[in-house]
């Protein structure tokens, strides 16, 4: 499962979007920082294999945070649970068929 420590700190997100994988599960973390208001986490699964910009939005789950530490916690939380709540989904194993 993702740690709070592999998704860097607050820094980076200034610059750069986080990417990764887990089991079959693909995820980004961006920040984003609209005009109306402060910035934001803003973080995405899909079932890989494809990236981000290539995935279908339909298979896409999104949810938004505060940009502090309690928002990387909470982003951390939420990425796992998409993956607990429904391994199959993501799972990346071709069944053979018999």
């Amino acid at each position: 499962m993702l740690t709070v420590d592999e998704v860097l700190n607050l820094n980076y997100y200034k610059k750069a979007d986080y990417t990764g994988w887990i089991n079959g599960m693909r995820f980004l973390i961006r920040r984003e920082a609209p005009e109306d208001g402060g910035a934001v986490f803003h973080a995405f699964v899909w079932p890989g294999p494809l990236i981000f910009q290539l995935a279908d939005p339909d298979t896409m789950a999104d949810m938004t945070a505060p940009f502090s530490e309690e928002g990387r916690q909470a982003v951390v939380d939420w990425i796992n649970g998409q993956y607990e709540s429904c391994p199959d989904r993501f799972s990346h194993e071709r069944k053979v068929l018999q």
